[in-house]
């Protein structure tokens, strides 16, 4: 047999074995580290089999796709094993170290800004307020670890370790910790840049995190081979918040002010990353 490609998402994994199922090609799923490998049983197939992959990581949400599982989908054709929902366990299994280090960071910080107060933390970790502070360096990284609700935190860390668990299993975790530091020095630095004064304070992960949706989006759809599977819909809900955000309709739903530059300069940095990463697979397909 073949090794066609890992996926870390067995639903994904599934649908494309049942799809190929209809088209008369038997392809087997295997359960490897908490990840799902495909191996194909004809090699004389593989040319088709490798063009059909690449027009499924392209559109996975396909109806042709979900079609193709009601009309042969059935558990016991793939023997994939569905992971529970959510479990720490699981979270671990699905990320790494740096990932999940960053979760608990960020929920420390969080815990301490309830019982010390933001004030205090802020004395800290805010971006530089004061010329007096230039030379204190993590200054200029730490506003990304401050968030001011449960909400923020909440929703900035499920994006955080759904994104950075697939590049730091998918591409290492090195590559995780130059996202996340450069994200961050560009998106506190924009931010920072319009801000009305030097003692208004801003923080959380979003910059980071837009940094991540449009570095792991633009990687899954230019070069799939490095499995890393991303909604093509979360995209199109980043560039409407970003939007959306600019326009001011946002301020009056999460009641308070949106870093909309962070987000757009997280963005950004992230879309020129995976430019750069996927520069020589990009001149290969050219």
């Amino acid at each position: 047999m073949i090794h066609i490609i890992t996926l870390s998402n067995p639903q994904a994994a599934d649908l494309f074995v049942n799809y190929m199922a209809t088209k008369g090609v038997r392809i087997h799923a295997k359960n490897e580290n908490q990840q799902i490998s495909l191996w194909l049983e004809d090699q004389h197939q593989l040319e088709m089999v490798e063009k059909e992959l690449n027009v499924f990581l392209r559109e996975p949400f396909h109806p042709r796709y979900q079609a193709a599982s009601w009309q042969t989908g059935d558990p016991k054709n793939t023997s994939i094993k569905y992971r529970p929902a959510f479990s720490i366990k699981n979270m671990v299994q699905r990320s790494g170290p740096l990932t999940v280090l960053l979760v608990i960071l960020c929920i420390v910080i969080f815990i301490l800004q309830q019982v010390l107060g933001d004030q205090d933390v802020l004395t800290y970790l805010a971006w530089p307020y004061d010329e007096s502070l230039n030379f204190e360096v993590w200054r200029y990284i730490t506003p990304a670890f401050l968030h001011f609700s449960l909400t923020h935190i909440a929703f900035n860390l499920a994006i955080w370790w759904y994104l950075a668990g697939q590049v730091e299993q998918r591409i290492g975790s090195g590559k995780v910790f130059v996202v996340l530091l450069i994200s961050a020095l560009v998106s506190n630095w924009a931010q920072a840049l319009v801000i009305s004064s030097s003692f208004e304070t801003f923080g959380g992960l979003s910059g980071v995190t837009f940094a991540l949706i449009g570095y792991t989006g633009l990687t899954s759809l230019r070069n799939p081979e490095k499995g890393i599977y991303v909604p093509s819909g979360l995209l199109v809900m980043s560039v409407l918040w970003i939007i959306m955000g600019y326009m001011g309709v946002l301020d009056s739903l999460v009641g308070g002010s949106i870093a909309n530059t962070a987000h757009f300069a997280g963005f950004l940095i992230g879309l020129l990353m995976a430019l750069w990463d996927n520069r020589h697979q990009l001149s290969r397909r050219s």
